[in-house]
């Protein structure tokens, strides 16, 4: 397996004791698998990326990449957040070398990275503008390349597409699929969205509420590459109303 959480546990102090928000979560992740996260808002699904990134230790449990415990640890993976985080004095280019400056990678061979990868990311006209003069798609497209730059096999993606209007976030989606394609890294993707999660995944993790653990999974057997016709198909739908119906019972 590419990534496994076992027994993770986390809790935070209150001014009467502890709050509980994982409790017990165990997650297998394959090489080049996309996964998404489906669960109540406030259960504790960035937390739970906090932790496989390394940005904070559970209380109980550990993190294992590659076969080696990773917990605690930070710069195994890639975490775009839910909002792109894209420093304001720095133009497209200097924000996308910004995660392979901080692994300690050299500025100059990440600038030529970032610059071979500007025509994919569909920003070869934009690599010194800056991010207020950006649509929200382009930076959020920015905000992958920063993830994609610095070179990490496995990705976080923490509801990326939250903020867009309905139709640019299903163009992000297609492309999301594109460089996905491409570049076939292992993926965990957190999302409200029942159709997002079914038409980007290959399987679909319910988590409960608070304190969050796994409800039950679902492989979507799907067939890929993936185009817009698919959600009115009936396995689709069908799909859909079981994830439903199990959250609802969450």
């Amino acid at each position: 397996m590419k990534v496994q959480l076992k027994d993770i546990r986390q809790s935070y102090p209150t001014s009467d004791g502890r709050r509980s928000v994982l409790q017990d979560i165990q997650l297998s992740v394959r090489e080049g698998e996309f996964v998404s996260l489906i669960g109540p808002s406030g259960c504790g699904k960035s937390t739970l990326f906090n932790i496989l990134s390394g940005l904070e230790t559970p209380d109980h449990g550990s993190v294992i990449k590659d076969d080696r415990v990773i917990t605690g640890e930070t710069g195994h993976v890639g975490y775009m957040m839910q909002q792109d985080c894209l420093f304001p004095w720095r133009t497209v280019l200097g924000n996308a070398v910004v995660a392979a400056e901080a692994a300690g990678k050299g500025r100059k061979e990440a600038l030529e990275r970032a610059k071979e990868l500007l025509p994919i990311f569909g920003l070869e006209d934009f690599a010194d503008e800056y991010p207020t003069r950006l649509s929200g798609g382009m930076r959020q497209r920015v905000a992958l390349l920063r993830t994609v730059v610095s070179e990490r096999d496995v990705w976080l993606l923490d509801e990326p597409m939250g903020a867009l209007d309905a139709i640019t976030r299903e163009q992000m989606q297609d492309w999301l699929l594109a460089i996905w394609s491409r570049f076939r890294q292992t993926i965990l993707f957190i999302t409200h969205s029942i159709d997002e999660a079914l038409y980007l995944s290959d399987r679909v993790i319910l988590l409960t509420s608070r304190p969050a653990s796994i409800q039950g999974e679902m492989t979507v057997d799907l067939p890929r590459p993936r185009s817009r016709s698919l959600v009115t198909q009936p396995q689709f739908l069908r799909l859909k109303e079981e994830i439903w119906s199990q959250l609802h019972h969450v």
